[in-house]
């Protein structure tokens, strides 16, 4: 017996050694929260005791995402990530920025860098006058990501947006090139402080995390303060949302962003099924029920008009919230080409979304200097628009 115990002593005191000298995991070493979220879920941030980088993990960037996880390391200072990281390495500081959606034109706008931005996906929808000024040093670099016009243009980074994978075919060439890339999973959050959170992801790459984190604070105070407004309401008006698609219509939850911009605003979200980050296909019956109890009706698509309602379905005619004039449409702010200023500034302007439910939903509340910034009410085709403000 003493033959054999020895060589096992041996190996295990060298197995002891071989794991004592292992670098350790990155995970062991970006342990301190570079920043602490106030709502948002799919991202964190983390720093290490001296050092410079830091690690932004991303979680389930995409509508139905399962356990998918995203490491990003933002280096600094010449420093390397650990051994074990599998992620995508980011120099800190990019000057050279594409955007595969509006929305990110949007947080770069409020953090006074669209200057960095050389391309983005779909260059006629944007608003974002900085952006439009400087229009000329600009490339749009197509919906599917034209990689010759993406290589002309040398990006230091490409903000990517993902629908129902990890897009490995356009990741993979992006390495390929030595192009670093992150994801951006704002869309996916519930919460619309959340959303604009995710600025400080990209004020993080940018050295912009003492200006994000002032304006993050302003926006939940203005966030809170207007929500108290109509916290004690005692009526709470219905509110249905969307329009149908090839006979089917899609809802969110009732855990969803505009289901909780809606209560937040004193209404009550009509649909009341599906879990939280799902979006559920009723038909057509099931909807008309739902849009027949509803005060109010949002949302509804490309529609300026209620003659463009009742010639989509003759049947919107008698639904309550049309016969009352209460039908209102998120793309006031629209370009010449339809780019919806709502879904690229809205993101980071949350309190002002909030400002219209509040004065659509309770006009009693609404003050004298209130206007309706991204809403419009939808009238008759002789109706006039409200006008834009900036």
């Amino acid at each position: 017996m003493r033959t054999h115990f020895l060589p096992l002593l041996l190996l295990g005191l060298w197995l002891t050694a071989a794991c004592t000298h292992r670098p350790p995991s990155y995970k062991q070493v970006y342990t301190d929260v570079a920043y602490d979220n106030a709502c948002a879920k799919g991202f964190h941030i983390w720093g290490a005791r001296d050092r410079q980088s830091t690690v932004i993990e991303v979680t389930n960037p995409w509508q139905n995402a399962r356990d998918v996880t995203m490491a990003y390391f933002v280096a600094r200072g010449g420093e390397q990530p650990p051994e074990d990281f599998g992620g995508v390495v980011i120099p800190a500081g990019p000057r050279r920025i594409v955007c595969m959606s509006s929305s990110y034109v949007g947080m770069l706008d409020a953090l006074g860098a669209t200057d960095r931005v050389v391309g983005v996906s779909g260059l006629d929808y944007i608003n974002s006058p900085a952006l439009l000024a400087r229009r000329d040093s600009v490339r749009d670099v197509g919906a599917e990501l034209d990689f010759e016009v993406l290589l002309g243009l040398k990006p230091d980074l490409v903000l990517l947006y993902g629908v129902d994978d990890a897009q490995t075919a356009v990741t993979d060439k992006l390495t390929e090139l030595g192009i670093p890339y992150m994801y951006i999973g704002e869309y996916v959050e519930e919460d619309p402080i959340g959303r604009a959170e995710w600025m400080m992801v990209l004020a993080e790459v940018l050295g912009l995390q003492k200006r994000c984190q002032v304006m993050i604070d302003i926006l939940y105070t203005q966030y809170k303060t207007l929500s108290q407004l109509v916290a004690d309401v005692k009526e709470r008006p219905k509110v249905m949302l969307n329009t149908p698609w090839n006979d089917v219509w899609t809802l969110p939850s009732p855990e969803s962003y505009m289901a909780r911009l809606i209560h937040d605003a004193g209404g009550e979200y009509i649909f009341r099924e599906g879990a939280a980050g799902s979006y559920t296909r009723i038909g057509m019956e099931t909807a008309y029920s739902l849009l027949h109890e509803a005060d109010y009706w949002l949302n509804i698509s490309s529609v300026k008009t209620l003659d463009e309602l009742k010639v989509m379905d003759p049947q919107f005619a008698s639904a309550k919230a049309v016969r009352e004039g209460h039908v209102f449409n998120n793309n006031l702010r629209t370009n010449a080409a339809g780019g919806n200023d709502f879904w690229e500034s809205s993101v980071v302007k949350p309190s002002r979304v909030l400002l219209d439910l509040i004065c659509i939903l309770h006009p009693e509340k609404r003050r004298a200097t209130d206007t309706l910034y991204y809403y419009r009410p939808i009238v008759p085709a002789t109706g006039a628009d409200t006008p834009p403000s900036r």
